[in-house]
């Protein structure tokens, strides 16, 4: 009886670190590396369209086999359509995004079931062109 109870608890924590690896994998985003760095938002013209747009992508997995895979491309499809739904028309227009980040998430259920998303954020700028050249301004010593 002791003998299976020590298996059980063995089993029992197995599964607890196995859950608890898998859902700490880095996650690597396309998205927030294309961004627009503050260093080269600088350098353009731009007119704000949306700060803080958020998209959302889900997915689906049953016993550790994901069905539907959240996607980047469909969280940003997704932030799109809510601009157009805001009133923001992004059609014929040069967008970018600045201040962008990407996160995984979602629920599950001991790997029996899960909903694993990708949440999309950033600012959504229209890009006009280049910003005219600063003069350096050079210290005046005394």
């Amino acid at each position: 009886m002791r003998h299976g109870r020590v298996i059980f608890i063995a089993l029992v924590c197995a599964l607890i670190f196995g859950a608890s690896v898998s859902c700490s994998k880095n996650h690597h985003s396309a998205f927030a590396e294309q961004a627009i760095k503050p260093a080269d938002l600088i350098k353009m013209k731009y007119r704000p369209l949306k700060n803080g747009a958020v998209g959302e992508s889900m997915g689906f997995k049953f016993l550790w086999i994901p069905f539907v895979s959240p996607s980047e491309a469909d969280a940003k499809r997704d932030m799109l359509e809510r601009l157009q739904k805001e009133g923001i028309t992004t059609n014929g227009k040069h967008i970018g995004y600045t201040n962008a980040t990407s996160d995984r998430g979602g629920f599950g259920f001991i790997g029996l079931i899960g909903a694993p998303t990708i949440t999309l954020t950033s600012d959504v700028v229209e890009i006009l062109g280049e910003a005219p050249l600063q003069p350096d301004i050079q210290p005046v010593r005394q």
